[in-house]
């Protein structure tokens, strides 16, 4: 008896029948193990374990013609198994321990400082370092175990010291926070505008204040590694002639008065912070930071960013920092929304990698809520 259409069909859907078994009964071991991760604080993703699962598949295959269709078939249920443990993971999102030492840069009262207590909690301990390199060194030495940095000002841009330092040492981005920043014109009680001559700030301070300072061309601008660091040089000084812009945190902490408040250019101000660690935490995230480098080349660039239109991913920032030593080269930095475990974010991060000339993953964190 020959079979037709319709016998055929009926053995595909007792096979269908059989798949859809089979798939319930992983996903129940699936949701088990994503349970496991959970309590233990794993992460998601096991690039090892899914290779592992693929090449197994490929040995077990018994007509090689079907290479490229088991591998395919094997990968989508490794994603669909992925994306329903990150589901588990997000009805209980994952941050970085409150535990451990924290640096900062600058001195207590500055902006940083703020950060990092508005992150791991004003009770929490902290370390303070004179430069942004002195935290990460600190940081690779296992000093500390978290450390906050300036990444970008909403009204100044991108700390380009800062995404260098992440491109030199290879931390994990694992959080951030954003911070209201509001400079003062501050001084010594009693001190008045009329007698200034010397003002001490960060060139952040300088550069958000600009339209103030053009109205007082006669005071010398003195950068300091931090407004914090220069308010305590005004207060150690002693001397009226001499100014700071900082905080009102700052002031407040070394007994000076404010000459001028909120002076700032733009009156929302907010610098966004970053938590680096040595090791990455995916669980949780939603927002995804890369950096790579691409051949000098037309169309390069679109190139690697059509992948993300293609997949919807949406794009937060991109930013281009030129290369030392190398004419007219860029590295650049891409902020997106989604975790690295998603299997759309996987492709693109895929097509990143195989279209750039180096792809380095800096972190997948949860995104800061806007501050107050």
């Amino acid at each position: 008896m020959v079979e037709g259409l319709e016998d055929y069909r009926n053995q595909i859907d007792r096979l269908d029948d059989q798949l859809i078994d089979l798939l319930e009964q992983r996903m129940e071991v699936v949701q088990k193990i994503g349970a496991y991760k959970q309590e233990h604080g794993l992460p998601v993703l096991n690039v090892g374990r899914e290779q592992a699962v693929v090449e197994k598949a490929k040995a077990r295959l018994r007509d090689k013609r079907y290479m490229q269709a088991a591998v395919r078939f094997m990968r989508e249920v490794i994603a669909v198994s992925r994306d329903s443990q990150n589901q588990q993971l997000r009805m209980d999102p994952i941050q970085p321990p409150k535990t451990g030492k924290v640096g900062y840069p600058g001195v207590a009262g500055s902006f940083s400082e703020q950060a990092a207590a508005d992150f791991f909690g004003e009770q929490h301990p902290r370390q303070a370092y004179v430069e942004f390199d002195e935290v990460c060194k600190a940081l690779q030495s296992g000093e500390i175990d978290y450390g906050v940095l300036p990444i970008e000002n909403s009204s100044t841009g991108g700390i380009s010291q800062v995404y260098d330092l992440l491109a030199q040492y290879g931390f994990s981005i694992v959080g951030e926070c954003l911070v209201r920043v509001n400079q003062n014109l501050v001084g010594l009680p009693g001190a008045c505008l009329d007698q200034l001559q010397k003002i001490y700030s960060h060139t952040q301070g300088f550069e958000q204040s600009r339209k103030f300072l053009s109205s007082h061309q006669e005071w010398a601008q003195i950068p300091f590694h931090n407004t914090a660091v220069a308010a305590q040089h005004v207060a150690q000084e002693g001397d009226p002639t001499q100014a700071a812009i900082c905080s009102r945190r700052a002031a407040s902490l070394y007994g000076l008065e404010i000459l001028a408040a909120d002076i700032q250019d733009i009156q929302e101000n907010v610098t966004r912070f970053i938590v680096i660690s040595r090791e990455p935490m995916y669980q949780g995230a939603n927002k995804v930071s890369v950096t790579f480098l691409l051949d000098h080349k037309a169309g390069t660039l679109y190139n690697i960013l059509r992948h993300f239109a293609e997949q919807r991913i949406n794009l937060l920032k991109i930013e281009s920092r030129p290369i030392p030593g190398v004419l007219w080269h860029y590295r650049f930095y891409l902020d997106f929304e989604g975790n690295p475990e998603n299997v759309q974010v996987r492709q693109a991060l895929q097509a990143l990698a195989d279209g750039s000339q180096e792809c380095q993953l800096l972190g997948a964190y949860q995104a800061a809520s806007q501050p107050d």
